[in-house]
């Protein structure tokens, strides 16, 4: 079986600054991934190119066998919206309007009706513990209840990857192992595959898998 994400001699430099360096990995469908290591290792520089945010300076990115085009493509544009879930630290919420409205645009090309786009979006809501967030301004949510609200959205997309860069970095400890937990879960009821990127080894303890980021490379 060929795997669903293959990275093969990955680099990246800043200026004189290597970060990544012939860096392979390989992740099955439906796998969830944890990626490790300090700040500044270069696990958010990986996970910006698997999101097709970025480029690598050699190697290659397959997804389902497919090799990734240029970010500024039209097929690139196509994965990122069909297939490519990224939860970004800083949310990505439209503040001006409500959470329903922000979720809706998960599901937009779908072709579910109205009542059904909102049932699964309450049912999945309240697996993140903000069911009461259906329609309250997402400027309105403090930090970690925009965070539930992201990773809810992600899960609704639905593309079959998630890329997470620190998905509880906003919660208490207690709120945090309770959505790592709710997070994995879902990923494995709807047959999504996770890979993760954080400095907290409790929260990758949540995964099948743990690499450490260290050198440019995994392990």
């Amino acid at each position: 079986m060929h795997p669903y994400i293959q990275v093969e001699s990955l680099s990246k430099s800043f200026g004189q600054h290597r970060i990544l360096s012939g860096l392979d990995l390989a992740v099955q469908k439906g796998d969830t991934v944890a990626i490790t290591g300090p700040s500044g290792c270069g696990k958010t520089t990986l996970l910006n190119m698997l999101g097709l945010l970025d480029t690598p300076d050699s190697g290659e990115i397959r997804l389902a066998g497919t090799r990734y085009p240029g970010i500024n493509t039209r097929q690139a544009m196509l994965l990122r919206r069909n297939e490519i879930n990224y939860l970004f630290q800083s949310f990505a919420l439209i503040d001006s309007r409500a959470v329903r409205d922000n979720l809706m645009l998960s599901l937009y090309y779908t072709k579910l009706d109205k009542g059904r786009k909102l049932s699964l979006i309450q049912k999945m809501l309240e697996r993140f513990s903000v069911g009461d967030k259906l329609d309250s301004m997402v400027s309105e949510l403090s930090g970690g209840e925009k965070q539930r609200v992201a990773i809810a959205r992600a899960m609704l997309k639905p593309g079959g990857l998630i890329l997470a860069d620190e998905p509880t970095g906003s919660l208490d400890a207690r709120m945090a192992t309770t959505v790592m937990e709710a997070l994995v879960s879902a990923t494995r009821d709807t047959g999504k595959t996770l890979v993760v990127v954080t400095h907290d080894m409790g929260m990758a303890a949540k995964c099948a898998r743990i690499l450490r980021m260290s050198g440019g490379t995994l392990a």
